[in-house]
């Protein structure tokens, strides 16, 4: 029996010793496993406090200290740096981060890869040295899966000694598959300072290009929401765009559109709701704008035009400068604009060209707009009553019927309408400081045409023309009564022209409400 019982228990352990071995082969090849995962991974272990910084500097081409740093080992391998800030020699920092968390992963220490970048409070100074040197290199090989970077801010510094930066605030910013072979996608919303507004943007940026940065691609789409046009002087209302873009950063190509449904020029108290179409070509590199084509409507009226944006700087303005014209306009539209009456003066189609200037100086819209062009309007109306009237009553006695119209007026109680005249006006107008300068000036209707210049202003609607008239009918004739008898006396002294028609001498003042005229026989010379 105990030789029996030996036997048993000596087989039992010849049956367990191989699992012993087993597990100490097992381990000893994940201490050789590990120990040479620690050898590779340790000889190129990149976050070290000195192993970031280099990184940084390297791909900045500028000098980066931290206030803080620790190494972070699991779950993931990475470091976390507090108080992070470039500088170029012993300028002040242009970005500051106040905290920079880098995670990466075992996996990714094999293939140059981080897993992510997370920058919280990142500000950026934008000035003419913030883009000179290397910024934007990348280390070769590294890849990145994303950085955020949202609540960051782009700085423009002041220009002069009492003013505050111009901040753009970023509530959002992502980017995603960052490398330095492929064009990395981004989303992010920023709040716009001037004009007040916010934009969405997602698309496409790259591959970056070192040294070439002007040939660095963008592509992608936007959506602008709520720009108050309030933050220009002397408009008012809101708008909204869309659109989309793509091309080299020198010269992104940008098609969209526009709705401002109550556009309004603050001196007219008139809103309207203006759409537009656009195609651009966009500087990325200091935000000047080419238009190269734009169609925009309001009421009856549509204008085409193109044109440029441009100037030293976004902190400084930008200068606007347009071609503008019309075959498909309305003279009461572009009135209503620009005029506070509750009626435009005159209603009819309208032909014009100009050129537009608006430079970005601190003044109303209506002082700083400057305009040189061509206008001619057919077939005018004139929506007042009384205006029309006295149109329609001048016509009449321009042709010789002054008998009739003050026969007829007595018997209908000062009621007589010989019928809607229509009247061509065209002429030459150079707007400035708010004062229209009008030269050519035309106006005919039937049985007489006046010839005027002189000015209008803007600002206080008063009107300053003179000119004269030529009338079909002899003076006699365009009147009735004591001065009927006094022409006829006089007749022979009046100046007559080559066509045997009458020439008065006229003066329209007052103001765009309430006009005035004064026509005189000009005596022959």
């Amino acid at each position: 029996m105990q030789t029996q019982l030996e036997e048993r228990q000596a087989e039992r352990a010849n049956a367990n010793a191989p699992l012993p071995r087993v597990r100490l082969i097992a381990a000893i090849a994940l201490l050789i496993g590990l120990a040479v995962l620690v050898g590779v991974v340790g000889s190129k272990w990149p976050f070290t406090e000195l192993a970031m910084l280099r990184s940084l500097q390297e791909q900045s081409g500028t000098q980066v200290q931290v206030t803080g740093f620790r190494q972070t080992y699991f779950p993931h391998p990475g470091c976390v740096a507090d108080g992070v800030t470039f500088r170029k020699g012993n300028a002040q920092p242009f970005i500051t981060i106040q905290k920079l968390t880098v995670a990466g992963s075992y996996h990714g220490l094999l293939t140059n890869h981080l897993k992510s970048i997370r920058a919280d409070g990142f500000r950026l100074v934008i000035d003419k040295q913030t883009f000179s040197g290397a910024l934007g290199k990348t280390s070769p090989g590294l890849t990145i899966g994303e950085i955020i970077a949202d609540g960051a801010e782009i700085a423009f510094p002041a220009q002069q000694k009492g003013e505050e930066p111009l901040v753009f605030r970023i509530p959002k910013l992502a980017l995603h598959d960052v490398a330095d072979t492929q064009p990395l996608r981004f989303e992010t919303t920023v709040q716009l300072p001037k004009p007040v507004a916010e934009v969405e943007v997602t698309g496409k940026f790259g591959p970056w290009r070192a040294g070439q940065t002007a040939q660095t691609r963008l592509s992608g789409s936007y959506a602008l929401h709520r720009l108050d046009l309030g933050s220009f002087a002397g408009l008012a209302g809101q708008m909204i765009a869309s659109g989309k873009f793509d091309g080299e950063l020198q010269g992104v190509k940008v098609e969209g559109s526009l709705d401002a449904p109550d556009f309004e020029v603050r001196q007219s108290k008139h809103p309207v709701h203006l759409v537009a179409q656009y195609d651009a070509t966009v500087n990325g590199l200091n935000g000047d704008v080419e238009i190269d084509a734009a169609r925009a409507h309001f009421r009856g009226t549509t204008i085409f035009g193109a044109g440029t944006v441009s100037g030293e700087g976004l902190e400084q303005g930008k200068a606007v400068t347009a071609e503008l014209s019309s075959k498909q306009a309305r003279i009461e539209d572009l009135l209503w604009l620009f005029v506070s009456g509750n009626q435009p003066a005159m209603a009819g189609p309208i032909v014009f060209r100009a050129k537009v200037q608006l430079p970005p100086e601190n003044r109303s819209f209506t002082k700083k707009v400057k305009l040189e062009g061509d206008f001619g309007v057919s077939n005018a109306q004139y929506p007042n009553a009384t205006t029309q009237k006295n149109i329609d009553l001048l016509s009449a006695r321009a042709r010789g019927q002054a008998d009739k119209v003050e026969d007829q007026q007595d018997k209908v109680g000062n009621n007589y309408d010989p019928g809607k005249v229509l009247s061509d006006v065209k002429g030459h107008v150079v707007l400035n400081d708010g004062i229209a300068h009008l030269s050519n000036v035309s106006f005919a209707v039937p049985g007489a045409q006046a010839f005027v210049s002189g000015t209008y202003s803007l600002l206080t609607e008063k009107v300053d023309l003179s000119g004269h008239m030529r009338l079909e009918a002899e003076l006699s004739k365009a009147t009735t009564g004591v001065k009927s008898v006094l022409l006829k006396v006089m007749q022979p002294f009046m100046h007559k022209s080559k066509h045997q028609v009458s020439v008065v001498a006229i003066r329209i003042g007052g103001t765009y409400g309430n006009p005035t005229y004064t026509a005189v026989p000009k005596a022959e010379k």
